[in-house]
């Protein structure tokens, strides 16, 4: 585990398993397999991410972290009959702290358990009554969920629970991280306890959330305790990286006092049957497990001070009309029009939320309106708004009276919508073009292209900011119009304006006279512009221009650039000998995408 995981984590990972040169016979074989009797979810996971066995190698990952069950280095502690160290009860399978052995390793600890259960019943006489303290814990363990159906969800908390826990206390562990997880994991009884539930299956997940957490916290502090590391990457210390026998030849257990804490045990190794060499030490000297405690929690907590530095704020309370604005359950815009003209901006602010939100009947009009407020977070929260609902305004055209606004946000919320709904004209985006703010200038060459407006796209060439400059490029390229212009941007001082000059004019086309300057950007050392000298081959005026520099860009230490040329050959391919030759090279690539592309380019080509 430790040199897969050294591998993923290298400059040479992901790895993969290689399955996409198998034969289609094998790999149906294989989905039968893997996507019915295996796990059926498997497939959708491969079908969500867009992937299939005959064109995407499968990224393997390392085991995640065992908490405690599964796993031969964890589990409920039990001797030879299946016994806990609790009389008359017992523990088997996965649950035990026995080696890996899955169902026959269940039938075998089964039936140990149950033939010495069956000899000792008459030996451990039932309770008579059971403890009640226990019993209304257990009941509000269970039900408690149902008296808070409104608590944070079940799938919210243990997402934000498992991830914790991989990343602070899955290996390599430190002493940091893992005190971290402990102080996360005691603050997050809180929030597992406050989980609302209205079905039964949703109290079945509450409940297995609270057993996650416990063993989340045990796992976090035993591996704490263990000042050592062993078992390869399963307990892998980075502060304390050797293994160290002499304090820690035991097996570490723990188990609950009578006042709720977790205390450790050393347990002594039993003696081998087998000499192992190397352990002759093992056992230790004594027989009976020894009680160890935990070492005190590191972090980054500040020195402390007799008085605080924390600084009250300064400012007014929130008002409380934000939460009224919160509370209502799918608002009208009557609802809503009392807090939209509100004297606090805070619940301007939030009522214009809601109605991006809410998309109640006649919306449109007030998030308009807000467009103009005073304030400056209303006015940038409702052109959110306009972008984010662009294609469901009912009236588009409403918010060309905002062109002029004194705020650049709105104005380009203005252009954008008015460029992407085609409802603008092509004098205002002119005009734009040359706004003090270079975001409204960007937003102006956007709808300029959209109503094909070459000259007015090209007069922007020459802009002072970079990303209008490539805003440029790239809307002559979409428009196929432009060629001169292209080719001024093709010398422009910036790498990336260079660049996209290069993709564009793979899209118009170009001639021989252009193919030093592509030429001379496949060998820049900027792979950006290398790229886009990739890209721009596509439009080469014949195959010679393009095969063979395109087929050299396959050997490209960038998988971007590689993955360009490959794309570029595609246009080749039907015709060209040579292209198809290029791509079948490409299926060994080392980037599962180039190889995909490769792929697919052939399979079109034969």
């Amino acid at each position: 585990m430790a040199e897969v995981k050294s591998e993923i984590e290298s400059a040479r990972g992901p790895i993969y398993l290689k399955v996409s040169h198998l034969p289609d016979e094998t790999l149906s074989t294989l989905e039968g397999i893997l996507h019915s009797t295996e796990r059926p979810t498997r497939g959708t996971f491969h079908a969500n991410r867009g992937h299939d066995y005959r064109t995407h190698d499968i990224e393997m990952h390392i085991s995640e972290i065992g908490l405690c069950s599964g796993h031969s280095a964890s589990g409920v502690w039990v001797d030879e009959n299946a016994r806990t160290t609790v009389p008359g009860l017992y523990a088997a399978g996965d649950l035990a702290c026995v080696p890996h052995n899955y169902m026959i390793g269940a039938f075998v600890y089964g039936e140990l358990a149950g033939a010495d259960a069956a000899s000792t019943a008459a030996d451990a006489p039932a309770p008579q009554e059971l403890p009640e303290d226990q019993v209304t814990a257990a009941h509000e363990l269970i039900y408690r969920p149902l008296r808070q159906p409104d608590g944070p969800p079940q799938p919210q908390v243990e997402y934000k629970l498992r991830r914790f826990v991989n990343d602070y206390v899955a290996p390599p562990k430190t002493a940091a991280k893992l005190s971290l997880a402990v102080e996360t994991f005691e603050r997050m009884r809180t929030e597992v306890a406050g989980i609302g539930a209205t079905t039964p299956h949703e109290l079945m997940r509450a409940v297995e959330v609270s057993f996650i957490r416990d063993c989340a916290e045990m796992a976090a502090r035993s591996s704490l305790t263990r000042t050592e590391s062993r078992w390869g990457l399963y307990h892998d210390r980075s502060d304390l990286p050797d293994r160290d026998d002499d304090a820690w030849r035991y097996h570490l257990n723990l188990r609950k006092t009578a006042g709720g804490e977790i205390e450790f045990l050393k347990r002594p190794v039993a003696p081998y049957f087998v000499p192992v060499p190397g352990l002759d030490g093992i056992p230790g000297e004594t027989d009976e497990p020894v009680v160890v405690a935990e070492p005190a929690l590191v972090g980054g907590r500040a020195p402390a001070s007799e008085t605080s530095r924390v600084i009250d704020s300064s400012g007014p309370a929130p008002s409380p009309r934000i939460a009224a604005v919160l509370a209502l359950d799918e608002p009208s815009v009557d609802d809503l029009t009392p807090f939209l003209a509100d004297a606090d901006p805070g619940v301007r602010r939030t009522a214009v939320d809601a109605l991006t939100e809410h998309l109640c009947e006649g919306y449109s009009a007030p998030l308009v309106a807000a467009l103009s407020d005073s304030d400056a977070g209303v006015r940038r929260v409702a052109a959110d708004g306009v972008r984010e609902l662009v294609e469901v305004l009912p009236n588009p055209e409403a918010v060309a009276r905002h062109l002029d606004s004194a705020d650049a946000g709105v104005r380009g919320a203005a252009i954008y919508v008015l460029g992407a709904r085609r409802a603008g004209g092509v004098e205002a985006y002119r005009h734009h073009v040359t706004d003090p703010d270079h975001r409204v200038r960007i937003e102006a060459v956007r709808a300029l292209v959209s109503v094909d407006d070459v000259d007015g796209v090209a007069g922007a060439h020459t802009d002072a900011n970079r990303e209008v400059r490539i805003a440029v490029a790239g809307g002559l390229g979409t428009l196929r119009a432009g060629a001169a212009t292209v080719r001024l941007l093709l010398d422009d001082p910036d790498p990336l304006v260079r660049a996209a000059a290069l993709a564009a004019i793979g899209d118009i086309g170009w001639h021989d006279a252009d193919g030093a300057t592509v030429e001379r950007a496949l060998g820049s050392s900027a792979w950006q512009i290398r790229q886009g000298a990739a890209r721009a081959l596509a439009g080469a005026p014949s195959p010679s221009a393009a095969v063979p520099p395109l087929s050299r860009a396959l050997a490209d230490p960038h998988l971007d650039v590689r993955k360009a040329a490959v794309l570029s050959l595609t246009r080749w391919a039907p015709s060209e000998e040579a292209a198809r030759a290029a791509l079948a090279g490409a299926l060994d690539d080392g980037d599962a995408d180039v190889r995909a592309y490769a792929r697919r380019a052939l399979e079109a080509a034969s």
